[in-house]
């Protein structure tokens, strides 16, 4: 990329922002892709690292602009489970079920018998759970607030640590006659994930046809988690890992149809990863054991081009920084190559930016690379990928040390 040409656009195009962290950040610089969004069906708020601060002021910010635009269906790179209770305290306020997320600390579902924490390659020590947690619970506070209550939200992951929807189903049919589901449900002691997985598909034969769709959806959830539990926790190394990452990104495309079903909508707000969410595969780096795992369209392939759906992008990238991912034996502090696009921005500003790549399609009309987490660096057509792009010169880890009541101001 011509570095003149990306100053003079930078200077004449882009829109310069406060730093984050905290602050209100004016919904209508996003003004310019109302047009846009009147005629989409997904939209898609991409970060290119799950373990950043700044993160939840980047979806708190993009959220205000749609939920003020009548978009407040969210469905999120989370746990089914996790996103079951998420969207029960949206809906009313119980502070209990965000203290009960079973992929981040909650411990109430987990089998006694068998451990089914990841191992192998994906074997983490110290995951920033209180941080993370904290994270989620500010965003989660953010919406509920900024849509008065009418956000929803749906996980459409599979549950890292199963057997939170165990809990849910109970909750769902508490008041009905389901006593011989119920016991069709009970843990065997000594069973094998892939044992599990096959009795709960076998109990799927005893659920009423009046009870509320969740319950299968749930049961199908959990299913699909031991099924990918069993195929990738004890993976030695990352080529090991692509077909439970295939397996994967397939299990959340059909999650996202459920969430689509049970919240009776069209119109989704997606997020997680830039590459989950990346409309052309063409971005994930050769050799990747990303999205898909080299082995599966990603979700956001699969939707613009085998669905024909019309996807609007935001993406979140950076300069320089730290994160707190947990696998100890990968970087937290980026380091991106001179020629990344993330290192010239950052050589000409030390202020965030918005900017819209589609507004200068020949200074993208070449492939970019772009520094992602872990120092993973990707080349794609960004103006292709991305309808809108904020970046950030420094970013920090995860932290839990702010006003967690203090929902963000309208």
């Amino acid at each position: 990329m011509n570095a003149d040409a990306l100053r003079d656009f930078i200077a004449a195009r882009a829109i310069p922002l406060p730093h984050f962290d905290g602050a209100t950040l004016d919904i209508e610089h996003f003004a310019p892709l109302d047009a846009r969004l009147a005629q989409t069906d997904y939209v898609a708020l991409g970060e290119l690292n799950h373990f950043i601060h700044q993160k939840s002021d980047f979806r708190l910010w993009c959220a205000r602009w749609l939920i003020d635009r009548s978009w407040s269906t969210f469905a999120e790179e989370l746990g089914w489970s996790d996103g079951v209770r998420a969207n029960r305290y949206l809906a009313t306020g119980d502070e209990g079920e965000l203290d009960r997320l079973p992929s981040f600390g909650y411990e109430g579902h987990l089998r006694s018998d068998r451990d089914d924490r990841p191992g192998g390659i994906l074997k983490v020590e110290n995951y920033p759970t209180r941080e993370f947690v904290a994270e989620q619970k500010r965003f989660y506070r953010g919406i509920r607030g900024a849509s008065n209550g009418t956000a929803c939200l749906a996980g459409i992951d599979i549950d890292g640590l199963p057997g939170g929807s165990y809990e849910d189903i109970v909750h769902t049919l508490a008041g009905r006659d389901a006593s011989d589901f119920l016991r069709a449900l009970a843990r065997v002691p000594g069973e094998t994930a892939t044992q599990e997985a096959l009795r709960l598909r076998n109990a799927r034969t005893l659920i009423a046809l009046d009870w509320p769709p969740s319950v299968a959806a749930s049961l199908d959830a959990l299913a699909e988690s031991l099924d990918y539990i069993a195929r990738t926790y004890s993976a030695k190394s990352y080529d090991a890992l692509r077909p439970g990452m295939a397996f994967r990104e397939r299990a959340m495309k059909r999650r996202l149809g459920e969430a689509q079903r049970l919240l009776n909508t069209d119109h989704l707000v997606l997020m997680g990863h830039a590459l989950h969410l990346a409309k052309r595969d063409e971005a994930l780096p050769r050799g990747s054991v990303g999205p898909g795992g080299g082995l599966e369209a990603s979700l956001g392939q699969w939707l613009t081009h085998a669905q024909g759906k019309r996807l609007l992008t935001i993406w979140l990238m950076y300069g320089e920084g730290e994160d707190n991912q947990p696998l100890a034996n990968l970087p937290r502090r980026a380091d991106y190559p001179r020629g990344t696009l993330n290192a010239m921005l950052h050589k000409l500003t030390d202020t965030p930016l918005l900017f819209f790549p589609p507004d200068a399609p020949e200074l993208f009309a070449r492939p970019v690379k772009l520094g992602q987490m872990y120092n993973s660096v990707l080349e794609t057509h960004l103006a292709e990928q991305a309808d809108a792009v904020v970046f950030l010169p420094v970013v920090s880890p995860l932290r839990d040390d702010f006003g967690l009541k203090a929902p963000l101001p309208p």
